[in-house]
């Protein structure tokens, strides 16, 4: 019997089928749209970062200190004039005749525009004036600018230079008009990172060095020795959950826990690198366990029974077969792990401190590269071109550390396909 199918019933199917194809369209369209409006956004937010970052990124922000060190210095009260002769190599700059010594405008690793000495003739005046702090003469002007200076004028009057409200041409014609330095303000360049990348690394080391053998052991429990039980199920549920735990959360457990166990071994008083190091190792060791367990399970069934039918032990086979084909993976997870601890900030903020130092230890306070940034921006004045500047250098390490990991697992899955 052929089956009749009246005109109502393919109506309503069209109807439906015209909706549904309205919603695919609608969806699909959004999809598009809010992907390239977010898109849209990372991009404008990476450009921004580069363009204001990258005019203050020099070598002298990466490796200089982030304190500055200031220096008083007088000329004697006697001081005359010999009418000497200057000679300057430096054609830039601007140039006292009757000290000795060209300026030149500048900013330092903090943005600010400042005074820097270019020049200092062998046989100048500069090399005459008292140190107050010790009360001898200074040499060394190398790295530094005038943050302000206090003159005595040929015309009897008292003149106040500071570094950052007036030129070094505005300076130079007040110095060529006075015949004695009251006192004399420098600095040396701060605002650096050497101290905040040195932080890092120890972050890096320490915590892969606590976090990274109790992960393989947990993968290699899970992977290798584990019963599927109710309690495997709900380790690996931990394991999930511990991952998705946000991590200002760890940061309250660092400041609970480590600081006061880390104070109570070394005698330190607050947050240090340590109780930092311990609370970004628990953070990672979900993130290694993982990795590392999937590493051991792409590996062919054939490498245990093989291992086990030549006489060898589950450990011998672990330890001389297992570990060693996984260590792509277990490479893969400390790469994971280096770019989770560069990025860093909310639990490091409670768990290290907010102290930019420049004389980094284990057991003191400090900041990381994404901490330095919370810093310079928790400020009433921000500095957006220090703070943009220190994000490229952690998008270009995070990149590198990227495209490594995509190497390793490339290069390995090769290797398995060629084992096969």
């Amino acid at each position: 019997m052929k089956k009749v199918v009246n005109n109502s019933e393919i109506n309503s199917s069209q109807i439906m089928s015209k909706k549904r194809t309205v919603k695919d369209i609608l969806r699909n369209v959004s999809t598009l749209v809010f992907s390239i409006l977010t898109l849209g956004i990372l991009i404008w937010i990476i450009i921004y970062i580069f363009v204001t970052g990258a005019p203050n990124l020099s070598w002298s922000f990466i490796t200089s200190d982030y304190n500055e060190t200031s220096v008083s210095l007088r000329s004697e009260s006697d001081f005359t004039f010999d009418g000497r002769d200057f000679t300057f190599e430096d054609p830039n700059g601007f140039k006292s005749e009757r000290w000795g010594v060209s300026f030149i405008d500048g900013k330092n690793n903090l943005g600010e525009d400042v005074i820097f000495f270019n020049e200092i003739c062998e046989n100048s005046y500069f090399y005459e004036l008292i140190d107050y702090s010790t009360n001898e003469v200074f040499l060394d002007y190398s790295d530094q600018y005038v943050y302000s200076i206090n003159l005595m004028l040929d015309d009897g009057t008292y003149q106040i230079v500071n570094g950052n409200r007036y030129s070094a041409e505005e300076l130079v014609s007040y110095l060529d008009q006075a015949y004695l330095i009251d006192n004399l303000n420098i600095m040396t360049v701060g605002g650096g990172i050497r101290g905040s990348i040195l932080t890092t690394l120890a972050l890096i080391g320490v915590t892969l060095i606590i976090a990274l053998p109790i992960g393989i052991i947990g993968a290699i429990y899970l992977a290798l020795f584990a019963k599927k039980n109710k309690i495997t199920m709900v380790l690996r549920s931990l394991i999930d959950m511990t991952s998705a735990i946000p991590s200002i959360i760890f940061g309250f457990i660092g400041v609970i826990i480590f600081i006061p166990f880390v104070n109570s071994i070394t005698g330190s008083s607050g947050g240090s690198i340590l109780s930092g190091a311990f609370t970004l190792a628990i953070m990672l060791i979900p993130t290694i366990v993982k990795t590392t367990e999937e590493s051991i399970l792409a590996l062919p069934k054939g490498y245990m029974d093989s291992s086990l039918a030549l006489g060898a032990s589950r450990t011998e086979t672990v330890f001389k077969v297992i570990l060693p084909n996984a260590v792509p993976g277990i490479i893969t997870s400390a790469i994971l792990s280096i770019g989770r601890i560069i990025g860093e900030s909310a639990a490091l903020v409670f768990a290290i401190g907010a102290s930019i130092q420049d004389n980094v230890s284990l057991t003191n306070s400090s900041t990381s590269l994404a901490v330095h940034i919370w810093v310079l921006l928790s400020h009433e004045n921000p500095n957006y071109d220090a703070a943009c500047a220190i994000s490229i250098i952690i998008l270009i390490i995070v990149l590198i550390l990227s495209l490594l990991t995509k190497l390793i697992s490339y290069l390995h899955e090769r290797k398995l396909k060629r084992s096969r």
